[in-house]
């Protein structure tokens, strides 16, 4: 696997992450999505892989968490601003670092999540601003503080250009 790309290999790792993690609570899962920068091929950039793991019943999550920690999990407390009211749970698998950002099926915040992600996806000069951002703070140009500032602006750009064209 030494020749695939970044990509390639978050793809690739997001699946077998997502397979193992329904082996702990598949009747509770309504939807798994790759999210964040490992999920936008054009960026093909190292890093973490974000799962975004949508569960049926909202009272489930603290317990399935809970569930998890028991068998190897991390719980994050401070993973990004942008996700204060999720769990967030880290295990590497594949050498890679994948955190599961656990919310209920139902928020609004998930079609903003996945919005948010296609649209930098389709529109090149997102995608290349989201680049030079995670790099500069891959090659420690920029701080995690700055980097999260900045990337929460792109973020809101991208949203705001959502409301520009009335999709809701």
């Amino acid at each position: 696997m030494n020749s695939d790309t970044n990509y390639q290999k978050a793809l690739h790792c997001y699946i077998q992450a997502s397979l193992n993690i329904l082996n702990h609570f598949r009747t509770s899962v309504k939807e798994i999505h790759h999210v964040g920068s490992t999920s936008i091929q054009n960026m093909n950039l190292p890093g973490e892989v974000d799962v975004l793991l949508l569960i049926k019943y909202e009272d489930n999550i603290d317990k399935l968490a809970d569930r998890l920690t028991g068998v190897g999990y991390d719980k994050v407390e401070d993973f990004s601003n942008d996700y204060i009211e999720e769990v967030v749970l880290r295990h590497t698998h594949e050498n890679l670092e994948v955190n599961f950002i656990m919310m209920h099926h139902e928020s609004e915040r998930k079609d903003e999540i996945l919005y948010c992600r296609n649209r930098i996806e389709e529109n090149r000069e997102y995608t290349e601003r989201f680049r030079r951002l995670k790099a500069a703070h891959l090659n420690a140009r920029i701080a995690d503080d700055e980097y999260q500032e900045r990337k929460s602006n792109l973020f809101s750009a991208v949203m705001n250009m959502q409301e520009d064209a009335g999709v809701v």
